[in-house]
C-alpha cells in the first residue's frame, strides 16, 4: 500500500472512531468498555478520547 493510501486509510479510520465516540456519547455508553461495560479511567480517555476498552481489555493493536 502506498504512503498516500495508508494516510487515507488512517484518516478514514480516525473519522470512523470519532463517529463511534459521538454515538457512544449520545447513547450514554462513552467511558464504558465495549467488552465488559467497566468504566474506562479518565486519564486513559484524556490521553486518547477515542479509546473504547478498559485496562483488562486492551485495544486492538495495543498490548
Amino acid at each position: 500500500m502506498s504512503n498516500e493510501n495508508q494516510s487515507v486509510a488512517h484518516i478514514e479510520k480516525t473519522l470512523d472512531d470519532v463517529a463511534t465516540a459521538m454515538r457512544r456519547l449520545a447513547d450514554g455508553t462513552y467511558r464504558r468498555c465495549v467488552s465488559c461495560g467497566a468504566e474506562i479511567a479518565r486519564d486513559v480517555l484524556e490521553a486518547n478520547p477515542l479509546y473504547t476498552s478498559c485496562a483488562a481489555h486492551p485495544q486492538m493493536g495495543e498490548a
